[in-house]
C-alpha cells in the first residue's frame, strides 16, 4: 500500500514537471523570451502548477477549485509582470484571452452532442 502512495505522488510530480515545461516551452516561443526570463517563468510556472494539482487533489466541489485556482493564477501572472517585458505580458494576458475563448467555445460544443 506504501508503495503504491508513493508511486502516485512521484507520478503527481512527474505531471507537474511536465505541466510547467508545456508552459514555459510554449511562452519561451509565443513571447520570444531570453536566456535570462526563461529559469525564472519555469521557476514561476512550476510554483503554479505544483498549487494548481494540490487544488486539484484536495476536496470540495468544482466552485471552491476553481476559485483557488483563479487566485493562484492571479499570483502567477503578478510574477510574471515582474519578468516579462511590458509588451511580452501584454502578448501573454492576449493568449490567455484566447486559450479562454477556445476553452468555452470546447464547453458549448461538448454540450451540443
Amino acid at each position: 500500500m506504501g508503495i503504491a502512495a508513493f508511486t502516485t505522488l512521484q507520478a503527481q510530480d512527474v505531471e507537474k514537471g511536465a505541466m510547467a515545461k508545456r508552459m514555459t516551452d510554449s511562452m519561451t516561443v509565443r513571447l520570444s523570451l531570453t536566456a535570462e526570463q526563461v529559469p525564472k517563468v519555469q521557476a514561476i510556472n512550476e510554483d503554479f502548477a505544483a498549487k494548481a494539482a494540490a487544488i486539484k487533489s484536495e476536496g470540495g466541489d468544482r466552485l471552491s477549485k476553481g476559485k483557488k485556482i483563479k487566485a493562484a493564477n492571479g499570483e502567477r501572472d503578478k510574477a510574471l509582470k515582474g519578468v516579462l517585458t511590458d509588451e511580452q505580458f501584454s502578448e501573454y494576458k492576449a493568449n490567455k484571452k484566447e486559450n479562454k475563448a477556445e476553452m468555452k467555445q470546447r464547453l458549448r460544443n461538448r454540450k451540443q452532442r
